[in-house]
């Protein structure tokens, strides 16, 4: 309770700090036609949400009806170039990549929709929940049917892993906050890297957008969030590109949907 008070409190105070920081007023008033997209996008966002909420809960009942397990074929791939990554420690480190996982991620997801809101911009919100809603379609299929587990986990639990280990880090560094990292995700949610995909979309939708302030924090949240996943020893670096690239089609498919062009 009081870890989740934490985390709820934190983003509070970030979301009112960014809205003073970052609002840019696009239209002086909006019109009585705005409204009802501004509902329904409100709307779609908070249930593309909990489509996905309702994805973690029937995972594992996926999971083991099936019994399909593609994690072997990912290390292949790559080796235990993790493990390798995750020879870099620096406790200044420890507290950015916790901070920017559990805290930044929540506030670039949720912060950048509402941010549109404020700044009365419909286009920038139309093009941002698209390119959500789209990027959860296309990841959900391959979260469900391609499971891929953690890279700690698979190092400490599978007989053909001979690599180095690679460590919970996120454990290590934060232990009280993982009873909330488990209701969000599951161990064998990794192909693509929804933290990579998500930050991304947000970070282009600000920069094509043009805001002006806000678009530099959302790049440098965007950029520090995957390289987190790998140092908290969480993601593999495939996973990473998958979600970068599902990014990428999501919002070049959204920007024509929602009539946006590079400002």
């Amino acid at each position: 309770m009081k870890i989740t008070l934490l985390l709820l409190t934190a983003n509070l105070f970030l979301t009112i700090a960014g809205i003073f920081l970052f609002r840019e007023v696009r239209v002086k008033k909006l019109r009585y036609t705005d409204l009802p997209h501004l509902i329904v996008f409100g709307i779609l966002f908070l249930t593309v949400s909990a489509l996905f909420m309702v994805e973690v809960k029937i995972d594992p009942i996926i999971s083991s009806r099936f019994g399909l397990d593609f994690t072997r074929q990912i290390y292949e791939i790559e080796g235990d170039l993790v493990a390798a990554f995750q020879t870099i420690r620096n406790p200044l480190l420890d507290y950015y990549f916790a901070f920017v996982y559990m805290i930044g991620f929540p506030f670039l997801l949720y912060f950048t929709p509402i941010l549109y809101m404020v700044s009365k911009d419909i286009k920038s919100l139309k093009f941002a929940v698209i390119g959500y809603a789209i990027a959860i379609a296309i990841s959900l299929p391959f979260l469900l049917f391609f499971p891929v587990h953690d890279t700690w986990w698979s190092s400490q639990n599978y007989g053909w892993y001979e690599g180095r280990p690679v460590y919970f880090r996120l454990q290590e560094i934060w232990p009280s906050v993982i009873s909330i990292f488990f209701k969000f995700t599951t161990l064998n949610n990794c192909f693509p890297s929804l933290h990579s995909c998500l930050s991304a979309i947000m970070a282009y939708t600000a920069w094509i957008r043009n805001y002006k302030r806000y678009k530099y924090v959302a790049l440098l949240f965007a950029v520090s969030i995957p390289i987190a996943t790998l140092y908290l020893g969480i993601h593999w670096l495939t996973d990473i590109v998958a979600g970068e690239a599902v990014a990428l089609i999501s919002v070049v498919i959204s920007m024509k949907i929602a009539g946006v062009k590079w400002k």
